[in-house]
């Protein structure tokens, strides 16, 4: 592989690490999201319903229900019949409204059981809640072991990463440093090992080779030369 290449597939691979530990967050959050506001939208408009019911009945425990009132426990009724999203709501809101009318008419034990199907109501929405909230939690759970879950991956292929770059390029490089500082200090027969390295790092390194071996050639045929004899001045005559 090309250096130019390797070092892109090495940054590409760090972006690409961090791009699928951001989006593993996204993903969390926008399923963790839809859970919440279930939260709110399914169970929380029959538990006001229910309980403005309650306020009502409070209220005029002894004395009529007046116009007002009665039209405020209709719109909460219409408001818990078009808003069931549990299995056990049903039957209680039928029994709420048998006994409604009755309760307001002043029938004791009509009142005592409007008010037990209202709690019970409500408390079908609470537990609702209560599992919708658990979900959440095991959601966000899930989520957070799954972005370390990413983010351990990402630190281990980085490691790897960092490793076979500093194989592949670094050690080559000072190797190629180490050589030129044999050369300098006169080590005539050091030479670059030809490493697993990218083309552009093996051929230089070839290269420095071929350099060193024409240099030491160059020098071992200087020492191999004969010395040249001067002739010796002759004397007077």
């Amino acid at each position: 592989m090309r250096l130019q290449a390797e070092l892109a597939a090495v940054v590409l691979g760090y972006v690409a690490m961090n791009l699928l530990l951001v989006f593993a967050a996204i993903g969390l959050f926008v399923r963790m999201g839809p859970a919440i506001e279930g939260i709110l939208l399914r169970n929380d408009a029959t538990i006001v319903a229910a309980e403005d019911v309650l306020e009502v009945l409070a209220r005029t425990s002894t004395s009529t229900v007046d116009t007002l009132d009665r039209e405020r426990i209709a719109a909460a009724l219409t408001r818990a019949s078009n808003n069931i999203t549990e299995s056990g709501e049903a039957p209680v809101i039928v029994s709420i409204e048998a006994n409604v009318e009755p309760a307001l008419e002043g029938d004791a034990e009509a009142r005592t059981a409007l008010v037990s199907d209202l709690r019970s109501l409500i408390a079908i929405n609470r537990n609702a809640m209560r599992a919708v909230d658990e979900e959440a939690q095991r959601l966000g759970s899930a989520g957070a072991w799954a972005a370390a879950f990413v983010g351990f991956v990402s630190l281990g292929l980085c490691l790897l990463l960092g490793r076979n770059l500093g194989n592949r390029i670094v050690r080559p490089i000072l190797e190629l440093r180490q050589v030129l500082a044999a050369a300098h200090g006169g080590d005539r027969f050091r030479r670059c090992a030809i490493q697993r390295a990218p083309a552009e790092l093996c051929e230089s390194l070839a290269g420095v080779n071929q350099l060193l071996d024409a240099r030491s050639l160059a020098l071992g045929d200087e020492s191999d030369e004969p010395a040249v004899s001067r002739p010796e001045p002759s004397g007077r005559a």
